[in-house]
């Protein structure tokens, strides 16, 4: 039998109108729009750039986390709502609502332009964005921004450095801010000029280039130094490493050296001694100036004063006396320029500061005092936890013999009666 077509769309209707109406039906999913925007294009270096951040949707819009990303060398992030966290690079936003009365939100974002050039910021693909009524995740689109950091109309053009030195080695001629041109001659197997350089101005910047796994003969390190307005201006330093290390004369030759102490292998690169004027530089992975002990220096006792050549230089130290110990014993000083005494391990060829042995003594003395008493309270809480659990038990064989010989009386009273 047909069914009416009529009939047929009459039954259907209820149906259609409640899937329509159902919560759990979706026809597609609510969209929003999120516009990045700043206060102007152009910023000079220094100024504070002000983004916002403006949340555009269908629905009120809900519960929302997005990371936002931006050049470190160009802006700096200062401030922002509590719900903002992050720096270097990349911010997050955490905002958990609990009413929402309007289609729009919006978070606004303080930077510091601290770089020259162009900034991006953006939000990382797939931010969340749900709807506050319904707790769906909603459809989001973004823009990217872009700003401009020039320098600011008083910067300084100066690209001059107020102190360059380098170690080891001298430069030649002597530093002068107006020269820009240097050499410098260091050992054999020395792989990095160690540059300290300044510029006079403090807004500019300096960038150290060709610096790295220097080779034998002729290397060229610059030193740019790009000032507040963009100016780049270079120094140029001609390193030459020597093909074999030097053998500089010792500078007292009266010195005695004792036999039982050996030489530093030459040319390594780990351990190195330089003369500088007055001065006996060494190079492991810092700098210190070899000197001697003042009345803060304590040598131990057992201990004697000999030389150890490095380079051919001769480096005073302290040896045992019985020669049984692999440490030498150094008084030097380092960037901060006070003495102190140093262990230098003759065969990992390796620099640390000395330890008091007796104050390791009396450290292990005391750990084992404190582990012992320990042990003793341990033992004794053990004792007394025994204790009472024989305690217990005598009292439950107690009763138990009472429940015994009780029933064996009344057993024999009922045999009696019979």
């Amino acid at each position: 039998m047909k069914v009416p077509a009529k009939i047929l769309i009459l039954l259907l209707c209820p149906l259609i109108l409640f899937l329509a109406g159902s919560p759990m039906v979706r026809v597609s999913a609510s969209s929003a729009d999120i516009t990045i925007s700043s206060d102007a294009a152009v910023y000079g270096k220094g100024d504070t750039v002000t983004v916002s951040l403006l949340i555009e949707a269908e629905v009120f819009p809900g519960d929302f986390e997005g990371y936002i990303l931006y050049p470190v060398d160009v802006l700096k992030y200062v401030s922002g709502p509590e719900i903002i966290t992050g720096g270097e690079g990349v911010l997050k936003i955490n905002d958990h609502v609990s009413s929402s009365e309007r289609n729009t939100r919006k978070y606004v974002l303080k930077f510091s332009a601290i770089g020259l050039g162009n900034a991006e910021i953006a939000l990382r693909e797939d931010p969340e964005l749900y709807e506050f009524e319904e707790g769906y995740l909603m459809s989001v689109s973004s823009n990217v921004l872009t700003i401009s950091v020039i320098p600011a109309k008083d910067a300084s053009s100066d690209t001059s450095l107020a102190v360059l030195k380098v170690s080891p080695g001298t430069l030649s001629p002597s530093f002068s801010p107006e020269t820009r041109e240097y050499e410098v001659e260091v050992p054999g197997g020395t792989d990095k000029l160690v540059v300290s350089a300044a510029a006079s101005d403090m807004d500019a910047t300096v960038d150290v280039i060709g610096n790295d796994s220097l080779k034998s003969g002729e290397n060229r390190i610059e030193i740019r130094v790009t000032a507040a307005d963009g100016s780049v201006g270079t120094y140029t330093i001609m390193c030459k490493c020597r093909e074999t290390q030097p053998t500089p004369t010792p500078d007292d030759a009266a010195v005695t050296e004792a036999p039982k102490v050996t030489d530093a292998p030459a040319g390594n690169t780990g351990f190195t001694a330089l003369v500088s004027g007055t001065e006996i530089h060494l190079f492991t992975e810092n700098e210190f100036v070899v000197t001697e002990p003042d009345e803060s220096i304590i040598i131990p006792e057992g201990y004697e004063k000999t030389t150890l050549r490095i380079n051919g230089i001769s480096i005073p130290v302290y040896a045992a006396k019985d020669d049984n110990d692999s440490m030498l014993l150094m008084v030097l000083k380092d960037y901060n320029g006070k003495p102190a005494l140093y262990d230098y391990d003759r065969t990992e060829k390796t620099i640390q500061r000395h330890t008091d042995h007796d104050t390791k003594t009396s450290v292990n003395v005391m750990t084992q005092s404190i582990e012992g008493l320990e042990l003793a309270q341990s033992y004794e809480k053990s004792l007394n936890t025994l204790t009472i659990i024989i305690a217990v038990l005598s009292g439950l064989t107690l009763a138990l013999l009472i429940i015994v010989i009780s029933l064996s009386v009344k057993n024999r009273n009922g045999d009696l009666d019979d």
